[in-house]
């Protein structure tokens, strides 16, 4: 039924056209003979408005035709886009992993590993205004499952912050302060030296950041195979960008 009045404008137009023809010509019998079309008349008149409604129609098919391949190929550029992010935020959590596991306590990692630097992220970001077709395609899940990845990931990259923040300006003063870098002594004995706050601290914010981004490759890994799959199967014939070949399922090694 839809599609059916999609029509409607051409057929009014059509039965509006064929009604003014017969008015016009059971009306002029009233008239006068002179004016009465016959056929010879009548007939250029119908065949041009033949000519003007298939014209009108097949540029309408045309038009229709243009404005569905402009939205699959909309369609595209946003996978293709959402794919490309995906990949990007597992690339930044995986450089930060290994630099995590260069260290292989969650002692070193505490308080060895030294605050890193690694470029910003804010505009790895998911275009979900552009995504929003997924509705259409009974798909809102895994829009809605892009959007929970899109926060796990902020989540992550702001607790690698807040971990070098505290590195920078608590832990490592202390360090320095009570000359323990580099010295063998007892747990019991760091904690005294650096305060339990600041010790602790070390330890949770260095397990909470490791655990996040354990959890995180494996969820966006297979977000985007999932995200890869619904792509294909709308474009079977186009290429698109595959999840890490590296990934193995993580588990946080504490």
């Amino acid at each position: 039924m839809k599609n059916l009045r999609s029509y409607d404008p051409i057929w009014m137009g059509v039965l509006t056209g064929l009604a003014a023809l017969i008015l016009w010509y059971f009306s002029s019998i009233a008239i006068e003979k002179s004016i009465t079309p016959v056929t010879d008349k009548v007939w250029p008149f119908f065949s041009a408005g033949l000519g003007a409604f298939f014209g009108s129609y097949f540029a309408y098919l045309f038009r229709k035709h243009e404005e569905q391949q402009a939205k699959l190929k909309k369609r595209k550029s946003s996978l293709d886009a959402c794919l490309f992010t995906l990949i990007r935020q597992y690339n930044a959590m995986f450089q930060m992993k290994k630099e995590f596991e260069k260290h292989a306590t969650i002692l070193d990692r505490a308080f060895s590993m030294q605050a890193m630097k690694f470029p910003e992220y804010k505009d790895a970001r998911i275009d979900f205004e552009n995504l929003s077709f997924l509705t259409e395609i009974n798909e809102i899940n895994q829009l809605l499952e892009l959007t929970i990845e899109q926060e796990r990931f902020e989540q992550t990259i702001i607790s690698m912050e807040i971990r070098n923040n505290f590195h920078i300006e608590k832990l490592q003063p202390a360090i320095e302060k009570t000359n323990i870098n580099g010295r063998e002594l007892p747990l019991e004995e760091i904690e005294r030296l650096l305060g339990r706050l600041i010790f602790h601290t070390a330890i949770n914010s260095a397990t909470q950041t490791y655990t996040l981004l354990c959890k995180n490759l494996d969820s966006n890994h297979e977000l985007h195979q999932k995200t890869w799959n619904i792509a294909k199967r709308i474009f079977p014939n186009q290429v698109f960008l595959k999840p890490s070949e590296l990934h193995v399922k993580n588990k946080p090694d504490l």
